[in-house]
């Protein structure tokens, strides 16, 4: 079975119950295949790589590759373009092209948890910008983390702690147009600072992510809607900037833990 999810220089998918391919090369692509189950047996460059869970390897553009799982086997394979590259520091370079080590160690039950997070926001009907330029820059740190040994830089901020007055116009922003489509780059722009360094800052101060953090507002105008307006759950799904009905409902019950319906019922 094949599982395929295709984004902006980036692609995932996953394989299972015996897969195998045949020789091939991508011009532009980087490959890293990450076995989560069982055994892969994968040919690079001619080379035979027998790969057991937790050990990945990536293949360069250019390299020619292909590998065989067996039936109780499972494998994540990311592919990624040059653009995403741009996002890694300290990584050699040959030809204008970054160069990574081969092998990479890896945590199966991590990247097999997070490919589930990944494919649930994909996969949706109608996933909103900002959810999928989230996917993607998380799917970039995991690839720059795992690829170059760096840390994902977590920081705290204490109580009381002054506010960047970028930073603060961006919650301003938000606050005031949290109804319609945002993205990472204009608010990294109102911040002034990269896309990289924009969502690192505001899950530091916020502790969530800008998407997580719209969607909390747009929840929390729902609940005063059903509490003193007789409007249906589908107008004020739309007149607050879901994009369906049921994301509306999947939001309203990671929250109140109950239906919209439910909840006016019970206020």
């Amino acid at each position: 079975m094949e599982l395929n999810m295709t984004l902006k220089g980036l692609e995932l998918w996953k394989a299972t119950g015996g897969f195998a391919n045949e020789p091939h090369v991508h011009d532009d692509w980087y490959q890293l295949t990450l076995p989560v189950r069982g055994q892969c047996h994968l040919v690079q460059e001619r080379h035979a790589y027998p790969l057991k869970a937790g050990i990945g390897i990536i293949a360069h553009p250019q390299t020619e590759h292909y590998f065989e799982i067996g039936s109780d086997s499972a494998v994540i394979v990311i592919k990624f373009r040059k653009p995403p590259l741009g996002s890694f520091e300290g990584v050699e370079s040959r030809g204008g092209r970054a160069e990574f080590r081969p092998t990479q160690t890896f945590d199966p039950a991590e990247i097999s948890s997070l490919f589930r997070g990944w494919n649930s926001i994909l996969l949706d009907d109608v996933p909103e910008m900002l959810q999928v330029q989230e996917t993607e820059m998380a799917i970039e740190t995991y690839l720059r983390r795992m690829l170059t040994g760096q840390e994902n830089g977590k920081r705290t901020v204490n109580p009381g702690t002054f506010i960047d007055p970028h930073l603060q116009r961006v919650l301003d922003y938000i606050h005031s147009a949290y109804t319609g489509p945002m993205d990472i780059d204009s608010m990294a722009m109102v911040a002034h600072q990269s896309r990289y360094h924009f969502m690192r800052s505001f899950k530091a101060l916020t502790g969530t992510t800008p998407y997580q953090y719209l969607l909390n507002l747009r929840v929390e105008e729902a609940s005063k809607r059903l509490r003193h307006t007789t409007d249906s759950v589908t107008t004020i799904s739309y007149e607050l900037g879901f994009s369906s009905v049921s994301q509306f409902y999947r939001a309203f019950q990671r929250v109140y833990v109950m239906t919209p319906m439910e909840y006016r019922n019970h206020v």
